[in-house]
């Protein structure tokens, strides 16, 4: 089953009551770990620096919502336990990017969300 560690509103790791680490597992896992890798930028991995998401030339450089749609799809569709992507919505207000997507695990639906 997958397992990660969870994390606050905030992105802090989460703590439990007893003051160890959190860990989240099945779906609740795969969701967070599909957010990651959203938000894991291209050549920002040391090891891997072909993956992570295109932000420069989707996001930053140039506004391309269907390309920043694919390549999100491609890397949620990459993550373990993913089985597909029900639908997925992109929006810009401002200076911000906030995207939605629903995604069919081996355990169930999820909601990943940039916020």
């Amino acid at each position: 089953m997958t397992q990660t560690v969870g994390e606050t509103t905030t992105r802090d790791l989460l703590k439990g009551p007893d003051g160890n680490l959190s860990f989240v597992s099945a779906v609740d896992a795969v969701a967070l770990l599909c957010k990651a890798r959203i938000e894991a930028q291209r050549n920002e991995m040391v090891y891997a620096t072909d993956q992570g998401m295109p932000m420069r030339t989707t996001a930053f450089d140039t506004f391309n919502p269907n390309q920043f749609e694919a390549a999100a799809r491609t890397i949620i569709l990459a993550t373990p336990d993913v089985t597909g992507v029900q639908s997925f919505s992109l929006t810009k207000p401002g200076n911000t990017l906030d995207y939605v997507a629903v995604i069919q695990t081996i355990y169930g639906a999820a909601t990943v969300t940039s916020q």
